[in-house]
């Protein structure tokens, strides 16, 4: 079930399923080559993160999900980064810090040119996701690294569904350069703010 919940939760992320799609359970048994009981338990953990919602005797469908329930999940992302970010510059986290530098240097090679722009935002967005889980890694604490990848594949799949620019992805790379800069500097004012 864990390799199923996997596939399924990257069909769901790349969009080969659309909000509100009702899912053919036959038709998944076949091309995931699985039986019915772990496909219905990778379902079921899918309905507890908040991906697809199962309606007895009338299916299984993939999550709608609200400017509300966006505006939400980024909500609860920030509050739980906040928390992990009060453990950045523990002796324990040097490793950690090092690594989201790296990360963070890498992805700033990603979107500089508006003609190609389109063909790397995936991979981007991918990098964006590392970032923030390894921020939540910070905080040593399984329970919030758990609950925040449960909120935080929501917040990323609107992202990627919703309608964006050029110019808004080169914003973004200036809040990573200030977080990165944070990082390099050891200023924990500065990398709240930036996060």
């Amino acid at each position: 079930s864990d390799v199923i919940l996997e596939q399924l939760r990257q069909h769901i992320v790349q969009g080969k399923f659309s909000p509100g799609d009702q899912l053919n359970l036959n038709q998944l048994e076949q091309q995931l080559n699985v039986s019915r009981t772990p496909l219905k338990t990778a379902l079921f953990r899918l309905e507890n993160e908040g991906l697809v919602v199962i309606h007895a005797r009338k299916g299984t469908f993939i999550a709608q999900l609200g400017a509300s329930d966006i505006e939400e999940c980024f909500e609860v992302r920030m509050a739980l980064e906040a928390q992990a970010l009060r453990h950045a510059f523990e002796e324990h986290n040097q490793a950690r810090i090092h690594k989201l530098i790296e990360l963070l240097t890498k992805m700033d090679n990603y979107l500089s040119d508006p003609e190609s722009w389109l063909d790397e935002v995936v991979t981007y967005m991918d990098f964006d996701r590392r970032v923030h889980m390894s921020i939540i890694e910070l905080s040593g604490n399984q329970r919030m690294k758990d609950f925040y990848e449960q909120i935080n594949i929501q917040g990323f799949i609107t992202v990627m569904r919703t309608r964006f620019t050029f110019e808004d992805t080169q914003e973004a790379k200036v809040e990573h350069r200030n977080i990165r800069q944070a990082l390099k500097n050891r200023d924990s004012d500065l990398l709240n703010e930036a996060v």
